[in-house]
């Protein structure tokens, strides 16, 4: 049931995003694990790439950004961490629970509208 709810929900939520979404994964992971989603195949070495989180319900949040071009660590100092090898953007996830299942996907501002690059499903077993 949840995943015919997803598939109705994204073109809602696609029709204010530019998709191109060129991959598509999904994870699946223990609760307590910690779990590193990707995001590459942008179009450019300066983007600033944004991770957002999609649940069973309509509500998107932006979870972090961070230009491509950094390679810091970045930590909210409790569940998400990202970093960057100019290639490649990391969204680290601590101490997963049911609550961290849902849509991550990932995107790059161009011409003003957010282009949707990765998307990776996380399913937290026992949910």
């Amino acid at each position: 049931m949840m995943n015919f709810t997803l598939m109705l929900l994204l073109p809602c939520i696609f029709s204010w995003i530019s998709s191109s979404v060129a991959q598509f994964y999904t994870v699946e992971v223990q609760p307590g694990e910690e779990v590193t989603v990707k995001c590459s195949n942008f179009s450019r070495f300066h983007s600033r790439i944004f991770w957002f989180k999609m649940t069973s319900s309509p509500n998107i949040s932006c979870i972090s950004s961070m230009l491509t071009s950094e390679k810091v660590f970045s930590c909210d100092g409790k569940k998400f961490c990202t970093s960057s090898n100019t290639s490649v953007v990391f969204l680290k996830i601590k101490q997963v629970n049911s609550s961290d299942s849902g849509l991550y996907f990932c995107g790059e501002k161009l011409n003003e509208k957010l282009v949707i690059v990765t998307g990776t499903y996380l399913k937290v077993q026992g949910k």
